[in-house]
């Protein structure tokens, strides 16, 4: 079903601080940063050896970011999980009686939906298949797309 762990999304209080920490402490590397008027959010995407982490800090104290830090602290908000079909696997996960929702496609990059938290790992899951070529571009590729 899961084909890997494509990112993990951390909720910070301060972007600007935690991007120099990753990157002094880890030796990350800077992908891109975006806000998401819609979502309320900035996101800055980071690689640190073979693994891409997202930092989110929260644009308004409404939003979910600001949220999850207010009931948890900074700490991972979601896991990002690739599939090799997300239909299948939705079918899957609804066949045994676990919700998703959120569905949303960028045509011809990728397609995701949320599993809340109450699952076997215990933290949010953004499913998602990449489409096309995304499928076997880089992580560096794949995040610039979405959020450049």
């Amino acid at each position: 079903m899961f084909k890997k762990v494509d990112h993990i999304a951390i909720a910070v209080r301060n972007l600007e601080e935690s991007k120099k920490r990753l990157q002094d402490l880890f030796g990350a590397k800077f992908i891109v940063e975006k806000v998401n008027a819609e979502g309320q959010y900035k996101v800055a995407i980071l690689q640190v050896g073979e693994s891409t982490f997202s930092m989110l800090e929260s644009t308004s104290p409404e939003g979910f970011v600001a949220k999850h830090i207010e009931r948890f602290g900074e700490t991972m908000q979601h896991m990002g999980i690739e599939v090799e079909n997300l239909d299948q696997f939705i079918e899957h996960l609804h066949s045994r009686g676990v919700k998703t929702s959120a569905y949303t496609e960028i045509a011809g990059v990728r397609k995701e939906v949320l599993v809340g938290a109450k699952n076997p790992l215990g933290v949010i899951l953004q499913v998602f298949e990449w489409l096309g070529d995304y499928k076997n571009a880089s992580p560096e590729e794949r995040m610039t797309k979405v959020w450049g």
